[in-house]
């Protein structure tokens, strides 16, 4: 039975790229983007750097542009210029850092925070298509596994840059590792 396809996400000796997990996470993550954009950007004018921008400001409530970047997967530069962007906008705003007088919080205003939450509104109704051929216990049980899959990966992240604190891979509250991934 060598070399047929194995639908493990690891694939057979000889298989193709077709067969690995990380292929098909990469082409549904694309797809669900353009998703996305095609769903928020007619309505609301934003692309996906501020969308992240706005819906991670908004359970942080406020943070620096370092932590921002972060926690929205984006790099710090790219995250600069969608901040600068929202500011002028008037959807977010800066005020002094308490903990570092070099830098200053960002932190969404009434505006931004009236546009995230509609926007997050769609998103759930974008959520609800996509996993319409899941029942609830299939939903529940994929978002396990992910979490599972996420903690594989950051360990497998550390060992690549030469290993990491334990602590770093604990699962924290509310909802995901990625959270506390420093890229």
């Amino acid at each position: 039975m060598s070399g047929e396809p194995v639908n493990d996400g690891i694939g057979a000796e000889g298989g193709d790229i077709r067969d690995l997990f990380s292929y098909n996470l990469q082409r549904l993550a694309g797809v669900s983007t353009r998703i996305a954009l095609l769903d928020i950007k007619p309505t609301f004018g934003l692309n996906m750097h501020d969308w992240r921008a706005l819906a991670v400001l908004d359970y942080l409530g406020a943070a620096p542009l370092q932590v921002l970047a972060q926690r929205a997967g984006v790099q710090k530069s790219q995250m600069s210029r969608t901040t600068v962007a929202l500011e002028q906008r008037g959807l977010i705003g800066r005020t002094g850092n308490p903990r570092d007088k070099r830098s200053s919080l960002l932190q969404l205003t009434d505006e931004g925070k009236r546009i995230a939450r509609e926007v997050l509104k769609v998103s759930h109704e974008r959520n609800r298509r996509m996993l319409a051929h899941l029942s609830q216990q299939e939903r529940e049980q994929l978002m396990v596994l992910m979490e599972k899959v996420t903690r594989g990966s950051l360990e497998f992240l550390a060992d690549l840059k030469g290993g990491s604190d334990p602590e770093e891979l604990q699962t924290p509250e509310p909802r995901t590792l990625f959270e506390t991934e420093t890229f």
